[in-house]
């Protein structure tokens, strides 16, 4: 085929394609040739410039820079959420973040998760979404990635309700599942009773259905005085003042990390009871729910630790963590 005819044809296939619309097994049965030949007619088009491919994201898409996140952070996806002035972040996030546990479920597996206002609301939004009705699985089991401590009378009913077991209970409802609970305080005075506690086999069942978990689904944390640890009373001030003051920037499943996601080695860790650091990492997919730019570095040092892979976070985090 001549230079010129070879031209006329691809333009021909390329104009049938793209803008017609018609198949590539449609093309070829109407210019008498393989739905290969057509294959490989576009490819070529493609590679030789006849046809370039403009995407017009909407306005407020971030793609690009999820791209850009992934990439940096090694991550399966970043999701970032954008929103209009009077529209509300907190819902936004609670949407992709139950979307995604949506997404993910399948038959027989485990999910797993932290507690948190932001739990709270991505499990408010699950149970209002609509593929909910179409839903089809079975035996999944939900199951949480730390033990619970009872909130004091004090703190804000918010808090008590975010924190509480509700949120396991509410899931495993939600999609038909079998929740599971830790019936073990999440922080204990001393590493004899929490040995105790581990050595219980109530407790050693389901820690090891945490650690055998498909997904995990937690909130990040800051180390300050506006954690929401300190807030809902779960655990002492001055316990975080103090790992603070040893480099501690943020917070996950209550393990303190220091800027590169390394643990702060500290008696704290003695006290706690929650799927370990090590173990989480051998969760598959491990989906990091955060927003806000107050939680900027916290968000960071947990991408620098590989400790989730998945991250779903807003836009102006998203910008802070493509260039910093």
């Amino acid at each position: 085929m001549g230079k010129l005819r070879e031209e006329r044809f691809i333009i021909k296939v390329v104009e049938m394609h793209y803008k017609q619309g018609m198949s590539q097994l449609e093309i070829g049965k109407k210019l008498n040739v393989s739905r290969t030949t057509i294959s490989r007619t576009l490819a070529q088009a493609r590679k030789e410039g006849y046809v370039q491919i403009k995407i017009n994201y909407p306005d407020g898409a971030m793609t690009s820079t999820e791209t850009i996140l992934e990439e940096k952070f090694h991550l399966k996806e970043a999701v970032i959420a954008c929103v209009k002035d009077g529209e509300d972040l907190s819902e936004e996030i609670a949407f992709y973040a139950s979307d995604y546990i949506l997404r993910t479920l399948k038959n027989h597996m485990t999910l797993a998760l932290t507690r948190g206002v932001t739990l709270q609301k991505t499990v408010e939004c699950l149970a209002k979404d609509v593929r909910l009705r179409f839903l089809k699985v079975d035996d999944v089991k939900v199951v949480p990635l730390m033990a619970t401590t009872n909130i004091p009378l004090t703190a804000e009913k918010s808090f008590r309700l975010a924190y509480s077991n509700y949120l396991i209970d509410e899931v495993a409802k939600i999609i038909n599942g079998n929740g599971y609970q830790l019936l073990a305080p999440q922080y204990v005075t001393s590493s004899e009773i929490k040995e105790h506690f581990l050595n219980e086999a109530s407790v050693k069942e389901v820690m090891d259905l945490a650690r055998a978990a498909d997904v995990a689904v937690m909130g990040i944390g800051t180390v300050d005085q506006n954690s929401a640890i300190i807030n809902a009373k779960l655990i002492p001030v001055e316990e975080f003042e103090r790992m603070q003051e040893k480099g501690g920037t943020g917070e996950i499943l209550s393990h303190v990390v220091n800027k590169d996601g390394e643990l702060i080695e500290d008696d704290f860790e003695g006290r706690l009871i929650s799927l370990s650091l090590e173990d989480l990492k051998k969760i598959p997919i491990r989906v990091g729910v955060a927003y806000g730019m107050e939680k900027k570095d916290a968000i960071l040092s947990v991408l620098k630790g590989q400790l989730i892979n998945v991250l779903i976070t807003d836009d102006n985090v998203a910008e802070y963590l493509a260039k910093v």
